[in-house]
């Protein structure tokens, strides 16, 4: 299949058999092609005859037929199985420092090309496009681009702009000189007035020129006072203040000491303000070169095509540059410590946290050279046998040490005994299962993504990108190594590379309350240094370019720039949503249970979902249900341990799980609607999950039956074990996750549902946690007891509260559904003496937990603004308010305007202009509920919470100012097409296919609904934003959520006056209410 030049596009070319040949270019000499039979896909690898760049296309089998839907009831013509189109480029990026350089790059170059001159074409993208993926990730040694779409002409779009981005960016020109300040770092004046200008604001409205604005003092004493500001400089903060991920930064730098991997390439928050910018375009010129750079596309032939060509319309006029790959390239470090390496390092701790919270890590170095794909595997094995299971044997040794002072003791004994005894046949065979398993899955609509990312892993170190991601030869290689040596291979490489290696680093990180204010107090005198050190005309240097940049990110950009960047058409949408197979069944076999059966490609493979209703269980019991879920987990059977039975798991499935679903679901004959619910009719359901091939089916209910009836309750150690690491889990993502909670306690005031949730899962779930492990500890048999009634009460239930979910190819469906009927008729139990009620139709009456719940909402949030105390040097701010009340109608519009200000407002104002490193609108139809989150705010909460305030008028003064409405409606169609395509999304894998549909069905949501609500998305007028912006303005019962440190509280009360109930978690795992304090 090959093109001479660009112009050659005659479709009545012959097509060559799919997978049979490669596509050809001119300018490429093919290094390699295959065809994969791992992925049905033909891998091609390409060199670029001018710079050497090489570009990896993959282009799966189009001859893969979609789901066959005959017979099914509901079905829609618009599912898709076919993978997504994905673009993606890779630089080697070596840092030399922990400036962060690569990682700002890697934000700078995406504002503005030579091609694309707007101040960000990457929003413009996020505001108007169908993608499916558009992000870039900055690596320890690489920095990586990728895009992924459905819609090919949306594809070519993002494809060159990312070309251009890379190749031709504004930072690194005289005219970006502002972007290094704004997505990096830069000084900003404390307390400035909103143009940049200091001192009191004058009346004249701050429109005076540069030339006339003098703050240049006469004495160093009448100084402004700066701060650092800058996106990448407030996202690492945050990074920083997340005590996980910063024991693995400190213990890649110490394990690391000779190469280039002891600098963080995302930036140290101490390190980033040194960055100059002759050191940022510099660091551009020497890694950004076509040469140093590795392609990839995802697609058809014509894609694959496409790509070629409009990469080497790039890359050609760069020529060739052998430096830029040769000085990119990474030196293995060697093993040089002649004893393993033992630190402590604080990190900030919330106050009383006292002498818990300690944290260890040890990591060894493994190899000096390039392993084999075998060996690779192997260590993923082995990972899989030391840690993949709460019952494998350093999970169990870990757990069940209380980590005391001899944790590093433990670990290392555990290793010797492992290397004495090895492994048992049954461990090492359902690992092997499981990870067998996971690599035969079909992936989602992303897997491009995956196979560029996975080639990465090897491709990034002149190796072949082809090996990374083959696994069959490897699979069987490491096959024959077990049937020929059994435990010894793992057993030998526990020995030599881990018990007998000295190159490792053990690295405790201790709780330290008062490193969050000793930091903040460097960071001030690192500031006040420098400012010492400047001249009256660098200060003032530094003060008129705070102003320009201000008045630039202000400046509205010209209609001719505003038309650069790609735009696509309502005609490129799809008119129709997506929808999925779905029949049902009720009272299947007669067992009084309703099937739900999804006929999808699955390769074979059967995913099956079993629920029960949980409503029965009485509302002061909800709280042990995590317990139930975990057991049913984690514990083992009356005639398997726990270690026994997750063994038979992993041989015979692909996986199994419980989880709870508790979800709002709409009122009988709303079904066709879209309006508020009044959040009183839910379902609450377990699910036992699981996915096997079609000649385990027998086996993955087998499994069910198990878990469901005869998994032992009476393991206090497991669950205990289990509780402690959850609630551990759960505090840690408080620091790196605050946006979600904060957002979840907000909206947890305004519906029952809600309340649940957060309840459940939200801030509050950390005191039921720790009265639940309280309640273990106290009476262990009452508890277990408890337990029991519940399972019994819970497989018990009426059959009409249950569901089972059958997802598969129709061969799969025919096989799985013989079987259900066995397990659903005679496995199941039933008690004649004594028939559980029916369960209620939940569409039509209160769920039993509403009335309990809503008494418990009264006193459940001693404030309507609250703050939560976490160590952290960022904010994450949250306010909303009920915006339609229940029963009210909601327009689909009302997604787009939310969309608007997201990707408009939120993202220009709050994150570009103060350096927040996220900024959101959400809305949701559910609850008639509007918020506005940050996530890693560097700013106090009271300012986020005043440009919170401006969100409404600025929609409004855009109407004002014609610029919803100029060019046809060009800004109210750029946001209807972004939101269709978050609405739309990448293409599911069978599984998640299987799931939503069911979900929906659930839901009592109609496809009639889904086609109302695209409609009304694609008929946005100006009037609909004006309509959105005025229930902004007054939205009702308004509330505030914040997550920060407690001086930022302190802070924001002593600047405003305004004080919230501020909770902080103490040592006992309680909540403390500090506003007395505050």
């Amino acid at each position: 299949y090959y093109f001479n030049d660009g112009t050659n596009t005659n479709n009545s070319l012959r097509r060559p058999p799919p997978g049979a040949v490669g596509v050809g270019h001119a300018s490429y000499d093919t290094i390699e092609s295959t065809f994969i039979e791992e992925y049905d896909a033909r891998l091609t690898l390409y060199k670029h005859r001018s710079t050497g760049a090489e570009f990896l296309a993959y282009v799966p089998d189009s001859t893969r037929k979609g789901p066959n839907t005959s017979g099914n009831n509901n079905s829609g013509g618009g599912y898709d199985p076919k993978p997504d189109k994905v673009f993606g480029i890779a630089f080697r990026t070596k840092p030399s420092s922990s400036t962060g350089v690569p990682h700002i790059l890697e934000h700078s170059v995406l504002c503005g090309s030579r091609k694309y001159p707007s101040r960000d074409p990457f929003a413009y993208l996020l505001k108007g496009s169908l993608q499916t993926f558009l992000n870039a990730f900055t690596y320890p040694d690489r920095t990586v681009y990728p895009v992924a779409s459905r819609n090919q002409v949306d594809f070519y779009n993002l494809m060159d702009v990312y070309l251009d981005a890379v190749f031709h960016p504004r930072a690194v020109e005289e005219e970006g000189w502002w972007v290094l300040r704004q997505e990096g770092w830069r000084y900003d004046v404390v307390g400035a007035n909103e143009d940049g200008t200091v001192g009191d604001d004058e009346s004249d409205g701050g429109d005076r020129d540069l030339a006339d604005v003098n703050y240049a003092l006469d004495s160093m004493i009448n100084r402004a006072e700066f701060e650092y500001k800058g996106v990448v400089f407030s996202e690492m903060k945050g990074a920083y203040s997340d005590p996980e991920g910063l024991i693995d930064r400190i213990s890649q730098t110490l394990l690391f000491p000779d190469n280039s991997y002891r600098f963080d390439s995302g930036g140290d928050p101490a390190v980033i303000p040194t960055l100059t910018r002759d050191e940022f375009v510099s660091f551009y010129k020497k890694y950004y070169h076509p040469t140093n750079s590795r392609l990839f596309v995802a697609g058809d032939e014509s894609d694959v095509y496409h790509a070629l060509s409009q990469a080497d319309r790039y890359m050609s006029p760069m020529g060739y540059n052998p430096e830029s790959r040769k000085d990119s390239a990474i030196v293995y470090q060697k093993r040089t410590f002649h004893k393993p390496v033992f630190e402590r390092r604080p990190y900030a701790a919330a106050p009383g946290e006292g002498d818990s919270g300690f944290m260890l890590c040890i990591t060894w170095l493994l190899n000096t050279q390039p392993t084999t794909s075998m060996m690779q595997l192997a260590w993923i094995v082995l990972d899989s046998l030391l840690l993949g299971k709460p019952s494998s044997p350093l999970t169990k040794a870990l757990e069940d040490s209380n980590l005391g002072e001899s944790t590093i003791g433990l670990i290392m004994n555990t290793l010797h005994k492992l290397d004495s005894d090895g492994f048992s046949e049954d461990d090492i065979a359902s690992s092997m299962n499981t990870i067998e398993f996971s690599l035969r899955e079909g992936g989602g609509g992303l897997r491009g993504m995956e196979i560029f990312l996975g080639a990465l892993s090897q491709w990034n170190y002149d190796q072949s990108p082809r090996e990374a991601i083959i696994y069959e030869d490897a699979l069987k290689m490491l096959k024959d190594e077990i049937a020929r040596t059994g435990s010894n291979l793992f057993q030998q490489m526990i020995r030599d590379t881990l018990i007998s290696n000295n190159h490792r680093v053990s690295l405790e990180l201790y709780p330290s309350a008062n490193l969050e204010e000793e930091q903040l107090q460097d960071q001030k005198i690192q500031i006040s240094t420098a400012q010492s050190r400047m001249s009256d005309g660098e200060y003032q240097n530094i003060i008129d370019e705070g102003i320009k940049l201000k008045q630039l990110q202000a400046m509205e950009e010209t209609p001719e720039v505003i038309a650069s960047n790609p735009s696509l058409s309502i005609s490129d949408i799809d008119s129709t949503p997506v929808e999925y197979p779905i029949h049902v069944e009720d009272n299947f076999a007669k067992s009084g249970i309703q099937l739900v059966l999804h006929e999808v490609e699955s390769d074979g493979i059967a995913y099956v979902d079993f629920g029960l209703d949980v409503s029965m269980v009485p509302y002061d019991e909800i709280v042990l249900l995590n317990s139930l879920v975990t057991l049913l987990n984690e514990a083992g059977t009356s005639d398997m341990n726990d270690a026994e039975f997750r063994n038979y798991i992993g041989k015979v499935t692909g996986g199994v799980s419980a989880n709870l679903q508790v979800m709002s679901v709409k009122p009988a004959g709303w079904d066709d609607e879209i309006k508020v619910l009044p959040g009183i009719n839910i379902l609450s359901m377990l699910f036992i999950r699981g996915k096997c091939t079609a000649d385990k089916i027998p086996d993955l209910f087998d499994v069910f039956t198990k878990i469901l009836m005869d998994v032992n309750l009476d393991s206090k150690d497991i669950l205990r074990n289990a509780l402690k690491s959850d609630l551990s889990g759960r505090k840690s993502s408080l620091t790196n996750r605050g946006h979600s909670f904060a957002d979840t306690r907000l909206r947890g005031r305004y519906s029952v549902r809600n309340f649940l949730g957060e309840k459940m899962h939200g801030y509050s779930s950390l005191d039921s946690s720790a009265a639940v492990l309280e309640a273990v500890d106290a009476d262990w048999a009452q508890f277990v007891l408890r337990l029991e009634n519940m399972r019994q009460a819970i497989i018990n239930g009426n059959r009409n509260g249950m569901i089972i979910n059958l997802t598969g190819d129709r061969y799969v469906l025919d096989a799985a559904m013989e079987i259900a009927e066995d397990f659903l008729v005679n496995k199941l139990p039933v008690d004649l003496g004594n028939p559980a009620p029916p369960t209620p139709d939940f569409r039509s009456v209160e769920h039993p937990w509403v009335a309990p719940a809503r008494e418990e909402m009264k006193g459940a949030f001693s404030s309507q603004d609250e703050g939560i105390a976490v160590p952290t040097q960022v904010a994450y701010v949250a306010e909303g308010g009920r915006m339609y009340d229940v029963g009210e109608d909601v327009s689909g519009s009302a997604s787009v305007v939310s969309h608007y200000l997201s990707t408009g407002y939120m993202w220009d104002v709050i994150r570009a202009k103060n350096g927040a490193y996220g900024a959101y609108s959400k809305f949701s139809s559910v609850d008639g509920v509007g918020t506005f989150f940050t996530y890693r705010d560097p700013n106090t909460p009271d300012t986020t919470l005043g440009l919170f305030n401006g969100a409404a008028q600025s929609v409004l003064d855009d109407v004002e100012s014609s610029a919803l409405t100029r060019d046809n409606n060009a800004a109210i169609t750029t946001a209807i097409i972004g939101t269709i395509g978050g609405l739309d999304g990448s293409a599911l894998s069978p599984r998640a296919a299987g799931w939503e549909a069911l979900i929906r069905h659930l839901y009592g949501e109609s496809t009639i609904s889904r086609q109302r609500h695209r409609n009304e998305i694609l008929k946005t007028t100006v009037d609909d934003f004006i309509d959105y912006a005025q229930r902004v303005k007054s939205w009702r019962e308004q509330s505030i959520a914040i997550v920060a440190s407690l001086s930022a509280f302190n802070e924001m009360k002593s600047r405003t006056g305004q004080e919230l109930s501020v909770l902080v978690q103490a040592n006992a795992d309680q909540e403390e209410d500090q506003s007395g304090e505050l």
